[in-house]
């Protein structure tokens, strides 16, 4: 009699005759329960349980001894003590409502233009893709759809929000928010490579901007000489405007707050002309240690140096996608086409790390080949007058 899958009973089992070789009648009521009928009419109960992780088989007893209703019970006592324990309630949080503790809890570690950009970042971006969702149920095919679409726009954008998102999720693991065996979605995820920066000045686009400034400083306008500032400093709009006479000291510039924190910048001679005639030219009040060293007053700051700055690139004859902070990637590209190293730029720039100047390697390549050119015109030079000179000296006896 082949293997039978039945409901059994005890009248059942009881008529159950034994054949040449052994087979089984299988409860459908519990699972893993069977009666084994041997050949010699022995009936025995057995249970398939797991022990460890590995399936084995266990004896429970014999019939008649041991009922069907007693063995099924025994079977579903050792069926439950290995039967894996009901996953846990999620105690995840939707992702609109974790932004709200996040930011609170994370808001210090943030500069006022930190936060903003941050914020911006989450409900416009983050918050749309993801807000109806427990953050245990963000998977990663969810981020990185997310991910190629805002990609295919705005690139950087992109890298910037999902290194957020990271952020927030390694936060809600740390916070215990986060199931065991919980893996971060946006591990893994290689973000948009970023651009060679080739958008800088050359020598004769810095010359027509120098007279572009001269004929703004000479109108009396106060932006000019903070834009002269920045091309010849490598400081940002913001530490620019900021800076206070008090912090003008006779070989350096002390930033109080600037992007990577306070910091000091070398006041090279150019730049010391140009802040005592700035200085000279402004009013009496406006010259104390307190008073800012660029007064633009009100407080569109940037918005004031770039309605200046269209109307000087414009004239300088300057490209229209040229930026205000492309004077920054000025000063760096000709530091590092001069011959200075990427340690010496990395620190006038205020780099946290050299990592971030390397970017602007490449454009050593010309001072590296004017090297090698010099060197071998050199070297040649010895080799093509080495057998002349040699056949001069004696001959040694």
């Amino acid at each position: 009699m082949p293997n039978l899958r039945l409901s059994l009973t005890d009248s059942l089992c009881a008529r159950a005759k034994p054949e040449a070789r052994e087979y089984a009648l299988r409860d459908t009521r519990q699972p893993g329960l069977a009666l084994r009928v041997q050949p010699c009419g022995a009936r025995s109960w057995t249970m398939r349980a797991r022990v460890n992780g590995k399936p084995v088989r266990q004896s429970l007893g014999t019939f008649p001894d041991t009922p069907v209703k007693a063995a099924r019970q025994i079977a579903a006592a050792l069926f439950a003590s290995d039967a894996p324990p009901p996953p846990a309630p999620s105690t995840a949080p939707p992702f609109e409502i974790f932004r709200l503790e996040h930011e609170r809890r994370c808001a210090a570690r943030y500069k006022p233009e930190g936060l903003r950009t941050y914020r911006s970042y989450v409900r416009c971006e983050l918050l749309p893709a993801f807000g109806g969702k427990r953050l245990d149920a963000i998977t990663q095919p969810d981020v990185v759809r997310w991910f190629e679409g805002y990609s295919a726009r705005r690139p950087g954008g992109a890298n910037r929000a999902l290194g957020i998102l990271g952020q927030m999720l390694a936060s809600a693991k740390a916070w215990g928010y986060m199931p065991d065996g919980w893996r971060n979605p946006v591990t893994g995820i290689r973000m948009n490579r970023r651009k060679i920066v080739g958008t800088f000045l050359s020598q004769k686009q810095m010359e027509r901007l120098g007279a572009a400034l001269d004929a703004r400083t000479a109108e009396g306008c106060t932006v000019a000489p903070l834009l002269r500032f920045l091309t010849l400093t490598g400081c940002r709009v913001g530490e620019a405007v900021a800076l206070e006479w008090r912090d003008v000291l006779p070989d350096r510039l002390r930033l109080r707050d600037s992007k990577t924190g306070p910091r000091d910048v070398p006041l090279g001679l150019p730049v010391r002309r140009l802040l005592n005639a700035h200085r000279a030219r402004l009013p009496a009040r406006a010259r104390g240690s307190g008073s800012p060293v660029f007064p633009l007053g009100g407080r569109q700051h940037y918005e004031t140096v770039r309605s200046v700055w269209l109307v000087v690139r414009q004239a300088a004859g300057l490209p229209k996608a040229l930026r205000i902070h492309d004077l920054r990637h000025s000063f760096a590209s000709h530091a590092v086409m001069s011959g200075e190293t990427l340690f010496s730029t990395s620190r006038l720039l205020g780099h946290r790390r050299v990592q971030m100047t390397a970017r602007y390697a490449h454009l050593a390549d010309a001072a590296l080949l004017a090297a090698a050119e010099k060197i071998g015109a050199w070297i040649g030079t010895d080799l093509r007058h080495a057998p002349n000179e040699r056949s001069h000296q004696p001959t040694p006896v």
